[in-house]
């Protein structure tokens, strides 16, 4: 009797812990979203052609962007930094991160901002894989969305600066990106009040 009595708990504690894990996957999601104001990007030439990116309508939270790589990339870095205006309009950085891409890449443990990037940007790619050396050719990103959002945030205004460069000779890209999180629970709130 006894090991029935414990199949049925096996069973029953691991179809408890896929169903928490996906509803812990589903909470980040249901509590914020990012409304996209201004974006801007800049490539140099030499190493980046036909650069795009915008901010897709009507409700500004998506993008799409796509690059053609001029020559193979194989040292490849990039610093992502995040700053937010306070109550007196000051910006304030709060994360200054410097990374090399092709580690980054090629590792699964990463920070926590890089990771959201790279996902989220490979989740809507034309490239199959993102690996080091990139080889020449067009990479393309359709309805870019930043979803998996760390649970411990507030609503702000934000700023964002990405700077892709070849270490020790030239800045290769910036990506600007302006914006605003709201958390869904506050908006709700708003609409209500005003409806």
């Amino acid at each position: 009797m006894l090991p029935i009595t414990w199949w049925c708990g096996i069973i029953v504690c691991s179809s408890l812990r896929i169903h928490l894990t996906d509803t812990a996957k589903l909470i980040p999601n249901m509590g914020y979203y990012i409304e996209m104001k201004e974006m801007e990007c800049v490539g140099n030439p030499s190493y980046f052609a036909d650069l795009y990116c915008k901010i897709t309508p009507p409700k500004n939270r998506t993008m799409e962007a796509s690059v053609k790589i001029m020559q193979p990339l194989s040292a490849f870095s990039g610093v992502l930094r995040v700053s937010i205006p306070n109550a007196k309009k000051v910006i304030t950085q709060i994360f200054d991160i410097t990374f090399d891409v092709c580690k980054v890449l090629r590792e699964r443990k990463r920070k926590i901002l890089i990771d959201l990037l790279v996902n989220t940007l490979e989740k809507n790619s034309n490239a199959k894989t993102w690996r080091c050396p990139f080889p020449k050719g067009k990479y393309e990103s359709r309805n870019i969305s930043v979803t998996d959002l760390p649970p411990m945030l507030t609503e702000s205004e934000f700023y964002v600066n990405l700077d892709f460069f070849i270490p020790k000779v030239a800045i290769a890209m910036n990506v600007t990106l302006h914006g605003h999180l709201y958390e869904v629970a506050k908006e709700r709130h708003r609409r209500k009040k005003y409806l």
